[in-house]
């Protein structure tokens, strides 16, 4: 297993890298970074890690702010004097919450969890790395990403992202509405998901909705020269384009 340590305090940080190897040998230590911009530039070559323990609170933020910056594709682990974080901590890709100052026994039963839960996806899927990556990762080819990784009555369901109409803001969440009418939750930003699927298929029509062009049935011209979209499926609510972004999404449209 190959750990990347994101702690900026230098002796907590050596103290978890001895207490790590002293628990499971096997265990490598691929670095040790102290902020949001040196995790960054971490992460942005390879190897990438199988695991990474993370403090929350770095010297230029919260490290939340990672996850809206890049993809983490591996199990975290977040180390913190407080336990204020710990439901944004879940919705992220949260598996263990060890307060510190922590013991052995808490960081051993992090790395317990972590290892349960790689042994119970590897019993059904022989590959679990190739899963993740073809299920939950980038496209290697351009950078988008091919599914989305939903979450559905205790179980994980890929979702092709050719086979999703649109993602749209509903309260305080976001969704993925399939061309089937299906709709899931989501842990991602409208923003972050715009990066992720690219503009030559999707587009922002608006501050709630992120739509698929296959989803257009035909544009209507509405008033004070806003354009209505007519769905080919059913939508939660009507989809309309600003007069100040009609003419860009037309071009859009013009060029598909």
């Amino acid at each position: 297993m190959k750990v990347l340590i994101v702690e900026d305090e230098p002796k907590t940080a050596q103290d978890l890298s001895e207490t790590l190897q002293e628990i499971d040998p096997s265990i490598t230590i691929l670095g040790i970074t102290d902020s949001i911009e040196g995790t960054l530039n971490f992460l942005a070559y390879p190897p990438a890690p199988d695991l990474i323990f993370l403090d929350i609170q770095l010297a230029d933020g919260l490290s939340f702010e990672l996850f809206k910056e890049t993809t983490i594709a591996c199990p975290v682990v977040f180390c913190t004097a407080y336990d204020e974080y710990a439901l944004q901590a879940f919705q992220t890709n949260g598996v263990a919450y060890v307060l510190k100052p922590f013991s052995v026994g808490d960081v051993r039963l992090a790395l317990d969890k972590v290892k349960s839960l790689a042994s119970f996806f590897r019993a059904d899927v022989p590959d679990f790395r190739a899963f993740a990556e073809a299920m939950d990762t980038f496209r290697t080819n351009g950078g988008l990403k091919s599914n989305f990784l939903v979450s559905f009555r205790g179980n994980f369901i890929p979702i092709p992202t050719k086979e999703i109409a649109l993602f749209y803001i509903l309260g305080e969440d976001v969704c993925l509405q399939t061309f089937k009418g299906n709709t899931y939750l989501i842990p991602h930003s409208l923003e972050e998901i715009e990066r992720m699927v690219g503009h030559q298929q999707f587009y922002r029509a608006n501050r709630q909705h992120l739509i698929n062009f296959e989803l257009i049935e035909s544009v209507e011209q509405d008033f004070a020269r806003k354009l209505k979209i007519k769905p080919k499926v059913k939508c939660h609510d009507q989809i309309t384009v600003s007069k100040a972004k009609a003419s860009e999404f037309l071009q859009w449209m013009n060029t598909r």
